[in-house]
């Protein structure tokens, strides 16, 4: 088969295929460890989805020099949402700002709560779910996150975590390890997948724990004032010029 037949067919020659000047990561972290602060570090104008707490106090320290919109998402604690109109907001205002020619970062705080609300749009509740339930709203929710990969634009998903237990029922005990909370298929979806926490009095740290475009940066510490987006932009993505992440 020949090139021309190949492109005919819809094939595309992989070195016409260039590296987007953007990262799309999901950032897990116990309470007050800095999701936040960090997530304020990317490339402004920001476009920040708050279904959380954690802003409150954080995002006043970088207006000064960068433009924060804020989009005001309920959380599915308060009785009185509508989840299915909250979640028609929450996706049409997503979807716009991906196509947003102004907007340079999408933040969600935290994706946690969105896949929640998500969850009580569908289904009117969290818990007594059958499995064979979740297949529709499965798709629809990596379906909005794989939209991102069609443009040129920042997305950090912030996850809180949860404790992992073993065993089932009244017998469940704690292992004493904690894993990221929300859509499970989260960390197959982005290109990095990370955890931050507040190491001492003088910064955080944020740990790699996977990463698409260089899998040997799985265990890689950012610390100190490399923790911040640009530090991560410049480790996973260090052929693109430092003022990418500006």
């Amino acid at each position: 088969m020949t090139k021309a037949m190949m492109q005919k067919a819809g094939f595309t020659d992989a070195k016409k295929i260039g590296v987007k000047p953007r990262l799309i990561v999901s950032v897990s972290g116990h309470e007050k460890q800095g999701k936040s602060h960090f997530a304020m570090t990317a490339p402004g104008p920001i476009a920040y989805f708050n279904a959380d707490i954690g802003m409150e106090g954080v995002v006043g320290k970088f207006t000064g020099d960068k433009e924060i919109h804020v989009l005001e998402v309920a959380r599915v604690e308060n009785e009185e949402t509508d989840a299915e109109d909250e979640w028609d907001r929450f996706e049409t205002a997503f979807k716009a700002m991906l196509r947003s020619n102004y907007i340079r970062t999408m933040v969600v705080d935290t994706a946690t709560e969105v896949w929640e609300l998500l969850r009580m749009a569908r289904f009117g509740r969290l818990t007594q779910v059958m499995p064979y339930q979740y297949g529709p709203v499965n798709a629809e929710y990596r379906a909005l996150i794989r939209e991102a990969f069609n443009w040129d634009k920042n997305l950090v998903l912030l996850h809180k975590m949860k404790e992992v237990y073993s065993g089932n029922g009244p017998k469940a005990a704690p292992t004493g390890e904690w894993t990221r909370s929300g859509f499970k298929d989260t960390g197959y979806l982005v290109q990095v997948n990370a955890q931050i926490d507040h190491y001492d009095e003088e910064g955080f740290t944020l740990t790699i724990q996977d990463c698409r475009h260089d899998p040997d940066l799985m265990g890689f510490e950012l610390e100190g004032d490399m923790c911040y987006f640009q530090g991560l932009g410049a480790v996973v993505l260090p052929m693109l010029p430092p003022d990418t992440w500006e």
